[in-house]
């Protein structure tokens, strides 16, 4: 059987788009910096994301009926890392941040992100020390086309 080191080494290795990810109302909802997410259909549209259980965002998100996916740009880490970082420390990750509501689940959409997709919760499954949440994508918009901010491009890495 392999090492742990030697697992925990080459998951590492795989890619990972880095997204903010918020729910709930306006100003008054929460965000937070994901890596772990990936399309799991095309008809209908759907992803899959994995959030730690031990995090304030997986409690949330058992709440909620959605949460928006923001797509950063690459080079925006600075923007990233304004929602990285544990929950814990309270709500006030989008006070001073301009949001408008989305049109399907009344999620905050931020700006500055170069797109974003507006999904609704239709399962959440336990696995492991995550909660995977599977949602359906029901709106979507994309702002500009850039390159987008991943694991490897920037130094947000999440290994869980």
């Amino acid at each position: 059987m392999a090492d742990s080191k030697d697992i925990q080494r080459v998951l590492r290795k795989f890619e990972y788009g880095v997204y903010v990810v918020t729910m709930g109302r306006g100003q008054e909802g929460n965000a937070f910096t994901a890596s772990w997410l990936t399309q799991v259909s095309s008809d209908p549209p759907m992803v899959a994301m994995a959030v730690h259980n031990k995090h304030q965002s997986a409690r949330l998100l058992k709440e909620q009926d959605g949460f928006v996916v923001h797509l950063i740009e690459q080079g925006q880490e600075g923007f990233a890392r304004n929602f990285y970082g544990p929950a814990e420390r309270g709500y006030a990750k989008l006070q001073a941040t301009p949001v408008t509501d989305s049109p399907a689940t009344g999620s905050p959409i931020l700006e500055g992100a170069i797109g974003w997709v507006d999904c609704r919760i239709v399962k959440r499954v336990p696995t492991g020390n995550h909660t995977l949440f599977i949602a359906e994508v029901a709106a979507a918009q994309m702002a500009r086309d850039k390159p987008l901010l991943t694991t490897s491009n920037s130094k947000l890495v999440y290994t869980g």
